[in-house]
């Protein structure tokens, strides 16, 4: 048995020991996955627009908020879900609360300013957000695999996997996501 299927056993575990209300299994998940997190949060901060965040501080947030409240998981597909949803829900806050600051006239015009705006990467989280509750409403389950892919860091092997799906079904369905995804973007810029 490869790591990834060990892995992914003691993912399941932990889960089932979530639901159970085993003290310390939320804790064990979030240390076992610590680093894939802190590589999608890094992935994400570099692609976006600038942050105040750092990797560190949007998995510590993400973590924070996953762990404020009862986690009922009903199984490791929901637990990627859950954490993906938060960190996208972390990223779409934060640019909502600097968007707003613009409008209040919260940062000067500046020469810095200015290098800065025009520094930033075309990654708009805003956007990508409503794109992805438009995609939601016509194909939940398209949806549900680009937060998985985009905002969970999962590959098509993990995701196809966790869906009970064939790598190729993954592929597939990804490619039909990111199609939704890029026209709806493009046609929103």
């Amino acid at each position: 048995m490869g790591d990834a299927a060990r892995q992914g056993e003691h993912i399941d575990q932990l889960v089932a020991d979530i639901r159970a209300g085993v003290p310390g299994a939320v804790d064990r998940l979030f240390a076992m996955l610590y680093e894939d997190f802190r590589g999608q949060a890094h992935l994400l901060l570099r692609l976006g627009p600038r942050h105040t965040l750092c990797t560190t501080e949007l998995v510590n947030e993400t973590w924070l908020r996953l762990s404020g409240r009862s986690l009922p998981v009903a199984d490791r597909v929901h637990f990627f879900n859950t954490a993906a949803r938060a960190m996208r829900q972390l990223l779409i806050d934060r640019a909502r609360h600097r968007h707003a600051d613009k409008r209040d006239g919260g940062e000067a015009l500046t020469l810095r300013a200015a290098a800065d705006v025009a520094a930033e990467d075309p990654f708009d989280v805003l956007a990508l957000d409503r794109v992805m509750a438009d995609l939601d409403r016509i194909d939940a389950g398209l949806a549900e695999l680009a937060q998985l892919h985009l905002f969970g860091g999962l590959d098509m092997a993990e995701i196809a996997e966790l869906r009970g799906v064939s790598e190729r079904t993954a592929f597939r369905d990804w490619r039909a996501a990111r199609m939704f995804l890029l026209r709806f973007i493009n046609e929103a810029g």
